[in-house]
C-alpha cells in the first residue's frame, strides 16, 4: 500500500504537466476558443450561436472579468499535520506532496501581450496527498490522506483520512496551482460577466 501510494504519487504528478500542441492562433485566443467563446467574426459566417452564452458577446483587453467559479489542478505541499488518533492529537512534522482540484473565486484580464492577469481570492477543492517520513526516506510512505482543503493566496488548510495512520488529520502548507505554471489550465464556470464597464479605448479580442 505505501510503496503502491508513492508510485501513483509520483505518476500523477509527472504526468500532468505535459503540455499539448497548440494552433497558431495566440493564446488568448486559443484559451477562448477551448473554452466555447463564439466570436463575432464566427457568428457573421453563421455559425450557430448559443441561446444561453456563458461569455458575453464581445470580449475586451485590459477589462476585468468574473465568473461564478474559477478552477485547475492543484499540487498541495503541507509541511506539518495533526493526527486525531485514538482521542489523542499528535502533530508530525510530516513533508507531503500530492495532487488534487483547485475551485477559487476571483478576477481576470485579457492583457494585450497575451497574459491573463489573475486575482484569485478564496480557494477550497479535494485532495491526495502522500507525506515522507521525517527524514524524508522515499522506502515507504508516513502519511497517505485523502480529503478537501482552504485556503486564502497560498496558505492552505487540509483535512481528511490518513489512510495509512488510519486516523483522521488536518494539516498547513501551501500549493502550486496550475494557472501559474500556464494559463492554459485555468478554467472557468458559470456565467462571465464585467466586473465593471469597460473604457472606451478598450481594444475586443479577436480572431488572428
Amino acid at each position: 500500500m505505501k510503496h503502491a501510494g508513492l508510485f501513483l504519487l509520483i505518476s500523477i504528478v509527472s504526468t500532468s504537466i505535459v503540455m499539448g500542441q497548440e494552433s497558431g492562433n495566440s493564446p488568448i485566443v486559443n484559451f477562448l476558443i477551448k473554452r466555447k467563446y463564439q466570436f463575432p467574426d464566427s457568428v457573421k459566417k453563421g455559425i450557430v450561436v448559443d441561446s444561453f452564452p456563458q461569455w458575453p458577446d464581445t470580449i475586451y483587453y485590459n477589462t476585468m472579468y468574473t465568473a461564478a467559479r474559477l478552477g485547475c489542478a492543484t499540487i498541495p505541499i503541507s509541511f506539518s499535520n495533526i493526527e486525531l488518533a485514538r482521542g489523542n492529537a499528535e502533530v508530525s512534522p510530516t513533508v507531503g506532496v500530492g495532487f488534487g482540484y483547485s475551485w477559487f473565486h476571483g478576477k481576470f484580464l485579457f492583457n494585450e501581450n497575451d497574459k491573463i492577469t489573475i486575482d484569485p481570492t478564496f480557494f477550497y477543492g479535494f485532495i491526495a496527498n502522500a507525506g515522507l517520513e521525517n527524514n524524508l526516506s522515499f522506502n515507504q510512505l508516513a502519511s497517505f490522506t485523502m480529503g478537501a482543503f482552504i485556503g486564502v493566496v497560498n496558505f492552505t488548510l487540509f483535512g481528511g483520512y490518513d489512510f495509512i495512520n488510519r486516523s483522521p488529520t488536518i494539516g498547513l502548507g501551501g500549493r502550486i496551482d496550475f494557472y501559474t505554471i500556464s494559463q492554459k489550465y485555468l478554467n472557468v464556470y458559470g456565467r462571465v460577466r464585467e466586473v465593471r464597464k469597460r473604457k472606451k479605448i478598450a481594444l475586443p479580442v479577436t480572431l488572428d
